[in-house]
């Protein structure tokens, strides 16, 4: 069920929750945000206006926002306890997650670990998951992305979403990785053919795919440790070019 803000005057397309819903978080502004996690105003402010207002009494900065003292977000006016509970909490779970990608980031390092963080992330999904983990030059985990969840046994992938936040992550190289379901880890033909067209992807932007990785119950197969990864896959398995 969707949920509706009351925002009289405003059109539907603007307001947050349906705005998240039909473009995803990323299409949000700083004010839509607060206002989702607000989620209501006051009689004389509107929940997106009530946004605004809290944004331009920590100058502008999200951080400075979620990370004021409750004191401090109860003298905005429009912002009760409630309120300011809720602030208090988003900006605790952000700081968490940079405190998580700040502990991922001193993972890695070699093949064994990067496959280790992978099989812990992804052995207890009960669909197909589909991530990619960026590294950089030494070989550290500098940021994770899931690139796609799908049904017990398929999940679609392009390239473009492999390595776009490679790019933006200015990643040196990349590894991809994906549970099956089942148990099974042996590579699947669409397995073997992604990671051909990731591989040449990869080539191609100069961000090398470094090994793609299979995970099942607790264990796992690895491209690279199969020597799949340093020569052409359509040699190996007689596939088409």
């Amino acid at each position: 069920m969707s949920f509706k803000m009351n925002l009289p005057g405003i059109p539907e397309c603007d307001m947050p929750y349906e705005k998240l819903e039909l473009h995803g978080a990323s299409s949000l502004s700083d004010s839509e945000l607060l206002a989702v996690i607000l989620r209501s105003g006051t009689k004389q402010t509107n929940v997106i206006d009530l946004g605004r207002k809290l944004l331009l009494s920590f100058g502008g900065s999200l951080k400075n926002v979620c990370c004021a003292g409750l004191g401090e977000l109860l003298a905005v006016r429009g912002i009760g306890k409630v309120k300011a509970i809720q602030l208090k909490a988003a900006g605790e779970l952000a700081l968490r997650i940079e405190r998580d990608l700040r502990t991922q980031s001193l993972r890695g390092g070699d093949s064994k670990s990067i496959a280790d963080f992978v099989v812990e992330m992804l052995w207890s999904e009960q669909t197909e998951v589909f991530i990619v983990v960026m590294l950089n030059v030494k070989l550290k985990i500098i940021g994770v992305r899931t690139v796609s969840k799908g049904t017990l046994d398929r999940t679609p992938v392009h390239p473009r979403e492999v390595f776009a936040p490679a790019i933006k992550e200015m990643a040196h190289s990349v590894v991809v990785a994906h549970n099956h379901p089942s148990g099974s880890t042996e590579p699947s033909t669409d397995d073997i053919n992604l990671t051909k067209r990731l591989k040449q992807a990869g080539e191609i932007i100069g961000i090398r795919l470094l090994d793609h990785i299979i995970v099942g119950r607790k264990n796992y197969s690895s491209f690279k440790t199969l020597g799949l990864m340093d020569e052409p896959l359509q040699n190996r398995f007689g596939l088409a070019v």
